[in-house]
């Protein structure tokens, strides 16, 4: 074994992909470095911001307090107050002070400035802070200073282990782990093909010592490349001077607890339970290979317990059994404790245990596992009577690993998606405990406001009872009841009554909870009762939909009341301040659910199907360029007197039927996986839908511009004077089935654009580069010059799907004209075209 090993080990060495690797490794931490180092300091602006409002507030307490004293005097206590603010004014100022000098060490001045506070708050004075954000905060001072260490920026970091984790986190990800076992995969193919372990065998060595001397050289490969990874992600900590960031302290929000956990668990941990799960992947793979079971069935048997595993983890939430937790859920559940050791431990011992359990496999001689279901044989070419130019198309495809590889990649593509939008639905306690938190917030400086309000009032009261008393008049002076007073009352019941509820952050009910209690705590209006002016699309569309969600007793999606149009997106916004606004309506109405349908919303949404046709044009489609290469098919294809329009036709029809199967194929298996784990989802549930027009313009809707009240919208259209639009609610279920269509539009005439290119082009690379750059430049150009009249005659500016469906890209276009009825005939029309172009462009013989 140890002759194979370093036969092994010496090949691998020798491989100029190693070097690729380094340098590949190098180029993309340059490359992400020099992008960090020049974005905005997102950290800074954020403490500035912060400190200039307690500035602001403490100068507005301390001008109350002092007209205070002017007037009617102060107590012991009150004066005392007011010089606790007057030293928190100070080191308010040098915090600030420092801060605009790009000097981030203001541990020391915000630990003395929370000290004073709580001296502050202990007298009888007008608390202005929340005291928990303030308790985080401490904690998080104490460490740093603890270290000696900075506030750093945690976004966008380049020079500290903020950076290092970073870039593990990308490097040692689940998408690696998948890569690092398809490279596996390919090298044993690879070997098996070129007769490498006959040749071993030939040797008279032992079935243990030809699989173990096989498998060992890869696990190196592991080790080497994390050594490699994390010793080039340490290396900007390392040459800057900051190893010392790694104590770094970061919040994780654990139910309604946030926890300080240092940067350096995360240096640890991420390296080592990566390669944990991909020696895992490894040890089973080549198992199954000794099994003799195709690269197909292989992946399914893998990727079915670690699918089964995520449900579990997502489901009944963590058990220290799961190795799912190796690479994904492990932050809030093992970071903030010293479980990883005992899991990490565990994790190891079954690696030890998958390598003994393997010895028998390895040994075995002739023993296979032969379920004619999962065996796969490969079967000598023959094709059938109709459709024999396809089934060599599909043949030559699947013999080059073509397919498989597409369709592993578009499940990756569709179930990376859903991934990430169920990660994002368990971050929701995180979250909600924000969103809390910035409620808080708003109640105690609105606390601090009527308090100022409330004493003024008092000190009015006093000196008309001191001009009584002095006038001697013997009129009886009857006090007033404060009105200010009842106002802090409700107010302080409402931050008490989102203290309860932070506390119940976690139970299986508390979404419903945490509407109940922010609808019973805002009673805002409803947009009838304000002025027309006002009637903007979020307020009306929130209104409405929340309606029309009682009514058909569907249950909301979390987190937020509001649905935010386009009209309110950030990237609308006039200057920093509005941005700021917008950006955090839309962080606290952010809609986020775990059902199968949500998924494909979301899917859809991000317009993600174009990296699925990527995938196609890419690795799946061919053309009759493909076919001028010297290679054994035109050969083949000499030997019969089949013509250029014969193959165009077959060419053309292989790559629309194999693009609509494998979309179809993949959506379903990951529409029912996510059903399982959330639900099928609300197929009625009411999605905004913008209309094109006004009552100014003539709109062909019936409405009358002297409505007062949309209640007399029978067709359920709704008209917003606020931003000038006309929109609607559908379902969720049949803008998701126009959504379909459209696509289904759109492969239809990339497929068509894909063949008339290959038609002219005697190279297939060449092809592909040419079909991509006119669909990157048809697409841009869509997106440019939108509102240009012909524009709606243009197929690419039907890219954009939901956008399209949703009816948004109609308004940018400025023209009822681009619309999904329109979008799905001019895509099937223009591919007709363009597949009878190609068709007709020739008659010479193959």
């Amino acid at each position: 074994m140890k002759k194979i090993i370093a036969f092994m080990v010496k090949g691998i060495i020798k491989s100029k992909y190693v070097l690729w690797l380094s340098l590949v490794l190098i180029v993309f931490i340059l490359l992400l470095y020099g992008i960090n180092t020049t974005q905005s300091g997102a950290t800074k602006k954020e403490l500035q911001a912060t400190f200039e409002k307690r500035l602001e507030n403490i100068d507005f307490l301390i001008g109350r307090a002092l007209n205070k004293k002017r007037n009617i005097g102060l107590s012991e206590e009150a004066e005392r107050g007011l010089d606790s603010l007057l030293i928190q004014e100070e080191y308010l100022k040098t915090i600030e002070s420092k801060l605009n000098d790009e000097d981030l060490d203001i541990s020391s001045e915000n630990l003395d400035y929370i000290k004073e506070y709580r001296v502050y708050e202990s007298t009888i004075s007008i608390p202005y802070q929340n005291i928990d954000v303030l308790h985080i905060e401490q904690r998080k001072a104490e460490i740093l200073k603890k270290y000696n260490l900075s506030y750093t920026e945690q976004e966008t970091p380049y020079n500290t282990a903020l950076f290092t984790k970073k870039l593990l986190q990308l490097l040692f990800s689940p998408i690696t782990a998948f890569l690092f076992l398809l490279i596996f995969i390919y090298k044993y193919k690879s070997d098996e093909q070129n007769r490498i372990f006959d040749f071993l065998k030939v040797k008279s060595l032992s079935n243990p010592a030809i699989y173990y001397g096989y498998l060992i050289p890869f696990l190196l490969i592991v080790v080497g490349y994390i050594i490699l990874a994390s010793f080039l992600s340490l290396l900007p900590p390392l040459v800057t001077g900051n190893l010392n960031t790694i104590h770094y302290p970061i919040e994780v929000v654990v139910g309604a607890d946030t926890l300080m956990v240092p940067v350096w668990k995360w240096l640890l941990y991420i390296p080592i339970g990566w390669g944990i799960f991909v020696s895992l992947l490894l040890v089973s793979a080549i198992c199954l290979f000794k099994q003799r079971f195709s690269m197909g069935m292989l992946l399914t048997i893998i990727a079915l317990p670690l699918i089964i595993a995520y449900i579990i983890s997502v489901q009944f939430g963590f058990y220290i059994v799961n190795p799912i937790h190796l690479i994904v859920s492990y932050e809030m559940h093992l970071l903030p404790t010293h479980r990883y050791t005992p899991y990490l431990t565990g994790m190891f011992v079954l690696l030890i245990i998958f390598l003994i359990a393997s010895y028998p496999v390895f040994k075995s001689k002739g023993l296979y596992l032969k379920v004619p279901v999962l065996h796969s044989i490969r079967k000598q070419y023959a094709p059938k009577n109709r459709w024999k130019l396809i089934q060599f198309e599909h043949l030559k495809k699947k013999r080059k690993g073509h397919v498989l590889f597409s369709l592993i990649l578009l499940v990756g593509i569709i179930g990376g998606t859903y991934i990430f939008v169920n990660q994002q639905y368990q971050n929701l306690p995180k979250t909600y405990l924000l969103v809390i938190e910035e409620q808080q917030n708003f109640y105690v400086e609105q606390q601090m406001h009527w308090k100022v309000l409330e004493e003024e009032f008092d000190m009015e009261i006093e000196m008309m009872r001191a001009d009584h008393e002095k006038s001697g008049e013997e009129t009886e002076f009857v006090s007033a009841e404060n009105p200010y007073t009842i106002m802090i009352e409700n107010m302080d019941l409402s931050y008490r009554l989102l203290d309860d509820l932070k506390n119940e952050i976690g139970e299986k009910n508390f979404p419903e909870k945490f509407r109940e209690t922010m609808n019973t705590i805002r009673k805002e209006p409803s947009y009838k009762e304000l002025d027309r002016n006002l009637w903007d699309v979020t307020v009306m569309a929130s209104e409405e939909q929340q309606r029309i969600l009682t009514e058909k007793e569907i249950t909301p999606w979390p987190i937020g009341p509001l649905w935010i149009s386009h009209f309110q997106d950030p990237s609308t916004a006039l200057n920093d301040v509005h941005y700021t606004i917008l950006k955090a309506n839309q962080e606290r109405n952010t809609k986020y659910g775990n059902s199968g349908l949500f998924s494909v919303y979301k899917y859809l949404n991000w317009n993600m199907m174009l990296f699925g046709m990527g995938v196609f044009i890419l690795l799946l489609w061919t053309s009759l360029s493909d076919e001028r290469q010297p290679n054994s098919s035109i050969n083949f294809m000499k030997t019969k007197t089949i013509s250029f329009r014969s193959i165009y036709v077959s060419k053309w029809a292989y790559n629309l039927m194999i693009a609509y199967g494998l979309l179809v194929l993949c959506g379903g298996i990951v529409f029912l996986l996510s059903s399982l784990i959330g639900g099928i989802g609300e197929s009625q549930y009411p999605i905004l839908v913008y209309a094109t027009g006004s009552y100014e313009d003539g709109f062909t809707l019936e409405l009358s511009p002297d409505v007062t009240s949309n209640e007399s919208a029978d067709d359920g259209v709704f008209y917003s004077y606020g931003d000038n639009v006309n929109f609607y609610f559908e379902s969720l279920l049949v803008l998701i089935m126009k959504s379909g269509m459209l696509i289904m539009a759109q492969i239809f005439f990339l497929n068509s654009l894909f063949s008339l290119v290959g038609r002219w082009v005697k190279n297939q690379y060449v092809t592909i580069i040419i079909t991509l750059l006119l669909v990157f430049t048809g697409y841009f150009l869509a997106s440019q010059y939108t509102s240009a009249s012909y524009m709606f005659l243009n197929p690419f500016t039907y890219f954009d799907t939901w956008n399209v469906v949703d009816g948004w890209k109609s308004l940018v276009a400025n023209s009822a004209a681009v619309n999904f009825i329109n979008g799905s005939i001019i895509l099937f029309v223009s591919g007709i075209l363009l597949f009878i172009i190609g068709l007709l462009a020739g008659r010479r013989k193959a």
